[in-house]
């Protein structure tokens, strides 16, 4: 029994190739010594290998920098399986496997629906994740996903952000909810004229006269259940669109006024709101700049004093109570300073140095000031980011968010104009 396998290139764009997987060992990568040269700055050198071991096919990670995904999980060797889809850096590669049947073949039952392809109406079988013919995502057996075009990794909806690479997500929401069953739509509004009234007029001695139009077509009930079920559904007739669009319930938020807590409608977003646009590197090292010499200036105020005093004395001078007094106020002022920032963060959404170049903190939905306990979590980033010799803060210049923004869930934008 042969097996013929074999690669779709990018299925679902113009630039589709196919690759027959013939060898026992396929490699991928951007250097042009590989089988399978991906031209892509976020594919390594040697990025991965496909090998066929024991009549099966293996994709193994060859330690790459931005990994491989199979089906939206990145892996480091995953046994492929027909119709997997494999995502390195931008390219999406289609595992194909014609494997012949032996035996019986198996007939779906005639009123058994068809499954079908949202995208290019190919049949696909019960479990599969991805169309076999152009690679789009099937309905997910768990939480809707969606994968991040920059680093490939799956993330849960309803985020707006890579949870990885921090990168703004833009879901094609249709494609994945295509394979959902669709809700029935509301029943029209039409809007009454002014001065009538929904009820009949009880002065009237006519009863109501019935609408002389045709009656609404039902759909006929579906064929019964061949396994011989007692209960039916019935079909509910087709209704038109609403003339009138329904307003979106405004989400409430609390408040707390005069000592108890309240509840306040949101402010209601624009049509297409996409959130506020991510501040560049160039802001963001400026602003903390000025905030550092904020507060050294106020460490200076504060520690000046006690540094001419001891610049003055001398060794044999010491006493208890100048030592004591040095150690409180250096502890006050690493305090002080903590409660610049962490202040600041929870309870105005920037810092001085932010709002003076247009900036502030918000979380993932965009709502500022961010509170006191998200603020000292990211100040605890910013040690940390501080301990590994500034790596946290490189990830900036990485594309994304430093540390201290991945720990505390929070975003650096530019402020809106005409916000405050």
């Amino acid at each position: 029994m042969s097996r013929v396998a074999k690669l779709i290139l990018n299925p679902t764009s113009t630039t589709r190739r196919e690759i027959a997987l013939k060898g026992s060992l396929l490699s991928i990568g951007r250097d042009p010594s590989n089988d399978l040269v991906l031209p892509d700055a976020m594919v390594s050198r040697r990025h991965a290998v496909i090998e066929y071991r024991g009549s099966q096919y293996y994709l193994r990670d060859c330690n790459s920098s931005n990994g491989s995904v199979v089906n939206g999980d990145r892996v480091e060797e995953r046994n492929l399986r027909d119709g997997d889809l494999v995502a390195i850096g931008t390219a999406r590669l289609l595992f194909r496997e014609d494997l012949p049947e032996a035996g019986a073949k198996v007939v779906a039952h005639p009123s058994a629906p068809r499954l079908e392809c949202s995208s290019c109406q190919a049949e696909y079988r019960k479990g599969d994740l991805f169309c076999r013919e152009c690679g789009t995502a099937i309905a997910p057996s768990g939480p809707p996903r969606v994968v991040c075009a920059s680093c490939g990794t799956a993330v849960l909806l309803p985020a707006r952000f890579c949870s990885s690479c921090g990168s703004p997500l833009t879901p094609d929401r249709q494609r994945i909810e295509a394979a959902k069953p669709a809700a029935e739509p509301p029943p029209a509004l039409t809007p009454a004229p002014l001065g009538s009234s929904l009820l009949p007029t009880l002065e009237s001695d006519e009863p109501p006269t019935r609408p002389t139009g045709p009656a609404p077509v039902v759909d006929p009930p579906p064929p019964s259940d061949p396994r011989g079920g007692r209960f039916q559904a019935a079909t509910a007739p087709a209704l038109p669109p609403p003339s009138v669009p329904l307003p979106r319930p405004a989400r409430s938020t609390p408040r707390r006024d005069d000592g108890c807590w309240t509840l306040r409608p949101a402010p209601p977003r624009s049509p297409g709101h996409q959130g506020a646009p991510p501040a560049d590197v160039g802001h963001r090292l400026l602003a903390g700049l000025v905030d550092v010499l904020v507060v050294l200036a106020g460490e200076a105020l504060l520690l000046g004093p006690l540094t001419y005093y001891w610049w003055s004395r001398e060794a044999s001078d010491l006493s208890f109570l100048p030592v004591l007094a040095s150690v409180t106020l250096s502890v006050v002022g690493v305090l002080l300073g903590a409660a610049y920032f962490v202040g600041f963060w929870g309870l105005r959404g920037a810092t001085p140095g932010k709002e003076l170049l247009g900036l502030r903190v918000t979380d993932e939905d965009d709502r500022s000031p961010i509170g006191l306990g998200r603020a000292a979590l990211r100040f605890l980033g910013y040690l940390l980011s501080a301990a590994s010799l500034g790596i946290g803060f490189l990830m900036i210049a990485a594309g994304g968010g430093g540390l201290h923004d991945r720990v505390a869930r929070t975003r650096v934008v530019r402020r809106e104009m005409g916000k405050a």
